[in-house]
């Protein structure tokens, strides 16, 4: 057999790597966990099976090897997991793998082999230890119980060797299974005709099976899916406000949770935040949890099924009202009281929650306003079966509650009792809530867009808000403000009156209320889309404002507009509004590289194709536009950097190398006062005539001009430049492949390439250091630094390679842009080249986009524009806070062998000696969009902390704790990791270790009844499969007789049709036509299969018939007449011991008898004649009539009608006249068809080699002497 993947390097050597970092995975996992098992063979088995047995015999002796170097116990076990290579590679030949049985038995082969082996080891080498933990105390268990000490040291050895070998060729065995069905899936998606299978349903006549279809196989195939669903996050839309300030939402970073996200009902009647930070959410399918992680729906809780509404009190209890189980009471997400219809609640609908300032509860239902109060005991104490359907409750400072109701009708209560409403407040139409604000101003909304204020001894104020339907509720900011929540979206009134609406995307519809919680985040609830996640970002998206989505190359700022270039061309936003004029429409289309405005404030543009463009203004506020091409003697027309000198001139770098350009200040705009250092090069230390050579019509030199040209011709090695840089009077070129080369100011030029110390040759910035004198070099694939005295060094240990930029802040801080995301790093830690875990700016710090490569972002002090995937996003780098300031840690229990304890930070947590395991989860509530790092660690256990970002805190499982006391400490780090900003310390203690635990003992039951499972499973599959072997033949003979007796039967039919040629197919039409009136009597289909077969042999009897007398065309004399009615004795004596058909000879014998007793042979009438042969008789008189006779066409079909209704209850049962007319007026009979499908059978019957030669005519059972029946 061959391997089952080339054995060439390109194949080999990588699954090599991944077998042997599978089998060293797995190892390290068992040892961490302490597990019964070894895991270090599947790679092995999985190698052995598929390249062969050498390929495994190198992975399991070089996994022990690789494994030895940090375990002493386990380079010596190399031999013995190369023998296991090559045993499973040669068995794998023998299809092994193919079979459960097989592979269970290999399993238990392989560990009594390693067994063997091992024990040996051990003895010699280990004093019996095996090595594993549970080994280990198996053996010692032996020992205790007196059994000799080698085979303590068998049983030991085998209990882990049992499961570890049985459980991976078990996986192996999956696996193999797996990919088998897969190959065959795929196969078949991509060669659909060759899948294709006959399926067996019953056809109308057995006789259209062909042999080729008794014989096809059937295939089975494993139908494979998997689905995804993907959830988009809701666009950013521009925001409706009616202030022009922008927003201060305008920056938050929207995430929509429905039932993708883990809120499966995909709505949200309520929310809250308790005491401890976390959320809940009220839902028609039950109460629902959330961490910041994942929802949890609560469903433990009869009472708590559909949540109407949410409240917590100042005591951080959590109130839910249901929508037909009153409301539950909730202390540290434990239901502690039901309050329903039982305890006095005028209904189980509550709608509604508040508690006023005198503790009482008020309770709004479907039924009536209850009042609760939990002192001694929860108890209703009062009850307004007026005030019904309450959807709104509010409370103030001063002991009132205001109840508004789903009719619009509002009720105030103060101190428990009804009080009259204010008069302004007694006529408001269309009231849908009411709320009181923190300074006793009450809020009331309506059903369409207006809003009342109310506040006492003042005229009432009223408001329309514009492009808001039918307030919900309402919600109070720290700066008196509020929020307006509406059928139609979400608003913020500020306290001067201006009203903004908030851009909340697609999710506008039916949001009822909302929260702020802990860490600035706002959420919105919707009984229709669910929850809307609002969360502070610093990073303003500024293309989404102007709904553009586009790639920008180069971003700047020029006379108070904001300009972006990108591969259609230039756009500009002012005030963020989309400016359209002379220049944009002049640069459609346009690839635009690089923008950069000079000292005379003139903007220079760098394009792809269309050379360089110097833009100014002219007195009258138009455009001054000069082009520069490469007829000006710019060296081609692409070019990718502008940068300005010194001395004020431009150099542009491009595809074909780098020019300068004399830069005078734009036509109609005054130059610069004073003048700069001048570049003296190699070209400019000659006239102008030799400085350019190839350009023609230059301008005049008090206009911008081409005065330098450096490409091929001139010394640059390599033409295509990227990037340059002004440092210490040099100009330094960036190329794409060649390195950097320096230009001193003498013309002399230096390269500097990998070769000399850089990380690459394609360099795509050079960064000067304002902190340190030298510059960075950003590469293509990594960073590195030349000095302020010329030494290059490689900042290798930096952990991203693929980086664009680099920005230096005053402070010495940088931010390193790469397609990762932005790294935060100090240029001290750069240079010190040692640190590798740098903070990383990306989508879990709100930063969404995708930096451009290659592209020119600009900076405006603090302000950094970037250059990204779909447009230009800024960041204020001073105030970027690259953590939130609080974080909520819980955990309340931790896991001790499974079973949850309680713990706190106060009380140490006494461990048992019985505990083996301790697992802590803590939970940690973040609802931002930073990804903190934590800092874990065990103190008396761990040797060092586990620092890790939050997003990656697993839950950390502690075996075997030693006595003694320990801390257990988490602590939250910000971003740098230098400081903590929040930490938690629980104490554990754990009494001394007892050797003997009971769960012990149910393992080593586990393990015995394991083996004696096999044990029996594998004696008795044995004898099953003989048995089976032994059935098998036993069936395969009875198909072959049931096959012959099939065949037979279609022998002796084609026999008897073939000596009547006057009736050939007769057989066959007469089985269809009976088949369909039994059916309609109910046969089953074994039944109807019987009758087809006495049916087709009906007539067998003609074989004893003369040929003379069969075929005669003449009418026949009564001597011949009775010869042939002996046909019927004839074929009964035939058939009546043909035993493979259940009353074979019945429709043979009596199919000529007549209902009225007039029939032949026997004289049998009515219900004395067998039910089969009634069926036959009929079917066999129609059969007769519509064919085409030797002595007669066949008869007209009205007439064969007619005769069948006259001889209805004479000649024929009058029940099966009546199913057989209506199988013809229903269509079931199809004449027509039939004798087409007969005619077919017997042209392919008469191409066969044995065919007999039939006459052209059609001829039936009948003979021309049955005439003296009717068509009989």
């Amino acid at each position: 057999m061959k391997p089952r993947v080339k054995n060439s390097p390109p194949f080999i050597i990588p699954l090599t790597l991944f077998a042997l970092l599978l089998n060293v995975g797995g190892r390290v996992l068992a040892d961490t966990l302490s597990l019964p098992v070894w895991l270090d063979s599947l790679g092995t088995f999985l190698l052995a099976y598929a390249a062969g047995p050498v390929c495994g015999a190198f992975v399991g002796f070089t996994n022990n090897l690789l494994y030895g170097i940090f375990v002493d116990q386990q380079s010596v076990y190399c031999i013995v997991g190369a023998l296991l290579g090559v045993l499973v590679g040669c068995l794998s030949k023998k299809h092994v793998f193919d079979t459960e049985f097989s592979t269970m038995t290999l399993g238990m082969g392989l560990a009594i082999f390693s067994t063997a082996i091992a024990v040996i080891i051990n003895t010699l080498l280990y004093e019996g230890k095996t090595g594993n933990l549970w080994g280990d105390q198996v053996m010692l268990f032996a020992m205790d119980l007196g059994l000799p000490r080698f085979l303590s040291y068998i049983l030991g050895q085998f209990c882990v060797e049992f499961l570890d070998k049985l459980l991976t060729a078990e996986i192996v065995f999956l696996l193999v299974k797996m990919h088998r069905l897969l190959r065959a899936e795929t196969h078949r998606m991509q060669h659909p005709s060759s899948a294709q299978t006959d399926t067996h349903a019953e056809d109308s006549s057995f006789t259209h099976v062909s042999a080729e279809k008794q014989h096809q196989p059937h295939s089975h195939r494993a139908l494979l899916s998997c689905g995804l669903l993907l959830f988009l996050l809701t666009p950013a839309l521009l925001p409706i406000r009616a202030s022009a300030a922008e927003s201060p939402y305008s920056r938050y970073i929207q995430t929509v949770y429905q039932s993708d996200a883990g809120l499966l009902p995909g709505e949200a009647n309520d929310l809250a935040q308790t005491k401890d930070g976390r959320l809940f959410i009220g839902t028609y399918a039950g109460l629902y949890k959330y961490d910041g992680e994942k929802f949890t729906c609560l469903q433990d809780i009869p009472s708590v099924k559909a949540v109407n509404c949410l409240y917590v009190d100042e005591e951080g209890r959590l109130f839910v009202g249901t929508n037909d189980g009153g409301f539950t009471i909730f202390i540290n997400e434990q239901p502690i009281n039901v309050v329903d219809s039982s305890s006095g609640l005028p209904s189980n609908v509550v709608k509604s929650i508040v508690c006023d300032t005198d503790g009482n509860y008020y309770i709004g239902t479907s039924q009536g306003l209850a009042i609760v109060r939990l002192q001694s005991g929860v108890r209703v104490i009062k009850c307004f079966s007026d005030i019904k359907n309450v959807i709104s409750l509010s409370a103030d400072a001063s002991g009132q509650v205001i109840a508004t109701t789903e009719r619009g009708e509002l009720f105030l209560l103060k101190h428990g009792e009804s009080v009259a409403l204010p008069a302004d407040l007694q006529a408001l139409p269309h009231v849908k809530v009411a709320q009181f604000l923190s300074d006793g101003r009450l809020l009331l909304g309506t059903t369409g867009s207006e809003l009342y204020i109310y506040s006492a001894g003042r005229a009432l104020s009223s408001y329309q808000l514009n492009g808001l339907e039918s307030i919900n509720a309402f919600y109070e900011t720290e700066n008196h403000g509020f929020f307006v929540l509406s059928d139609s979206g979400v608003a913020t009134l500020s306290v001067d009156g201006t009203l903004e609406k908030l851009d909340t995307g697609d999710f506008t519809s039916s949001i009822d209320h909302m929260l702020i919680d802990y860490q600035g985040d706002l959420w919105f609830s919707s009984s229709r889309l669910g929850l809307l996640e609002l969360s502070p970002s610093p990073f303003d998206e500024l293309f989404s404002h102007i709904g553009r989505s586009e790639v920008v190359n180069t971003t700047a700022r020029w006379q108070g507009q904001l300009l972006a270039g990108t591969d259609e061309g230039l756009l500009q936003l002012s005030d963020g509004a989309l400016v359209e004029d002379a220049l944009t429409e002049l640069l459609t289309g346009v690839r635009i590289r690089c923008l950069r405005v000079d000292r005379h404030d003139a903007l220079w543009i760098a394009t792809t194709e269309r050379g360089v463009y110097q833009v100014g203004r002219n007195a009258d506020g138009s455009y001054a536009i000069r082009q520069f091409t490469e007829a000006d003697g710019l060296p081609g027309m692409r070019f990718r950097h502008l940068l300005e000198l010194s001395d004020g001139r431009m150099a542009v770098a491009g595809d074909y190398g780098v020019a300068v350009l004399e830069n005078a200040a734009p036509a109609g705009q005054a130059p610069a006062e004073g003048t700069g250092r001048t570049l003296t090069t190699a070209a400019t230390a000659t006239s102008a005539a030799e400085t350019v050579q190839r350009p023609t019509g230059v301008a005049a030199s008090s206009d911008s001009r081409v005065v330098a040209v450096f490409d091929a011709q001139n010394g640059l090695s390599t033409e295509k430049s990227l990037c340059l840089l002004e440092y210490q009077d040099a100009l330094y070129i960036g190329s794409d492949g060649g390195g950097i080369t320096r230009i001193d100011v003498d013309g002399r030029m230096t390269r500097l390439t990998k070769a000399e110390g850089l990380s690459s040759d394609v360099i795509l910035r050079m960064v000067e250091d304002h902190i340190e004198g030298g510059f960075f070099v950003v590469s293509s694939n990594g960073l590195s630094y030349i000095t302020k005295d010329g030494k290059i060094r490689s900042l290798d240990c930096f952990p991203y390679s693929n980086n664009y930029d680099l920005v230096i802040r005053p402070d010495g801080s940088c931010w390193v842009l790469s397609s990762a995301g932005i790294y935060i790093a100090s240029v001290q830690n750069l240079l010190q080249n040692e640190r590798t875990d740098y903070p990383l700016i990306n989508t879990k710090h709100g930063f969404r986009d995708a930096l451009v490569a290659n592209a020119w972002m600009y900076q405006e002090g603090d302000t950094l524009y970037l250059c990204c995937g779909t447009g230009v996003v800024t960041v204020d780098m001073s105030t970027y806070d690259l953590s939130t300031t609080s974080y909520r840690m819980l955990m309340d229990t931790v896991l001790v062998d499974g079973k949850p304890m309680e713990i706190d930070r106060v009380d140490a947590l006494a461990l048992s000696a019985e505990s083996r395991q301790i697992t802590f989860a803590p939970e940690v509530l973040n609802y931002s969009l930073n990804d903190p790092f934590v800092r874990v660690q065990l103190h008396g256990y761990d040797p060092s902390p586990l620092v890790c970002r939050l997003s990656e805190l697993l839950p950390l499982t502690y075996t075997n704790l030693k006595q003694g006391s320990y801390v257990f400490e988490l602590s939250i780090l910000d971003d740098l990791q230098d400081g903590v900003i929040e930490s938690s310390k629980y104490t554990i203690t754990k009494e001394g270790e007892l050797y003997q635990h009971w769960w012990f003992k149910l393992y080593l039951y586990t393990i015995g009844a394991l083996v004696l499972m096999w044990l029996t499973w594998f004696f008795t599959r044995t004898h099953i499969q003989q048995t089976l072997l032994k059935q098998k033949l036993e069936l395969e003979y009875a198909k072959k007789q049931l096959q012959m007796s099939d065949e037979t039967i279609l022998s002796i039919a084609h026999a008897v049709d073939a000596k009547d040629s006057n009736t050939s197919q007769h057989s066959f039409r007469v089985s269809e036509y009976a088949v369909a009136i039994a059916r309609r009597l109910g046969y089953s289909a074994e039944r109807c299969e019987e009758l087809r077969k006495i049916a087709l042999l009906h007539d067998i009897g003609k074989i004893g018939i003369p040929d003379a007398i069969l075929n005669k065309p003449g009418k026949l004399t009564d001597e011949e007449y009775a010869i042939m009615k002996t046909h019927v004795l004839r074929g009964g004596e035939i058939l009546k011991d043909f035993t493979l058909i259940k009353n074979a000879s019945v429709g043979a014998l009596y199919h000529h008898e007549r209902y009225d007793g007039k029939g032949y042979c026997h004289g049998l009438k009515g219900e004395e004649i067998p039910l089969d042969a009634r069926i036959i008789g009929i079917a066999d008189a129609f059969d007769a009539m519509t064919a085409n006779r030797v002595y007669r066409k066949q008869l007209d079909f009205d007439f064969v009608l007619a005769e069948l209704h006259r001889c209805r209850g004479t000649q024929f049962d009058p029940k099966l006249t009546d199913i057989l007319l209506a199988l013809i007026e229903n269509g079931e009979i199809d004449v027509e068809s039939l004798y087409a499908a007969s005619k077919a059978s017997s042209a392919a019957a008469a191409e066969a080699p044995a065919a007999t030669k039939q006459s052209p005519a059609d001829p039936s059972g009948a003979t021309p002497s049955h005439e003296k029946e009717v068509h009989a």
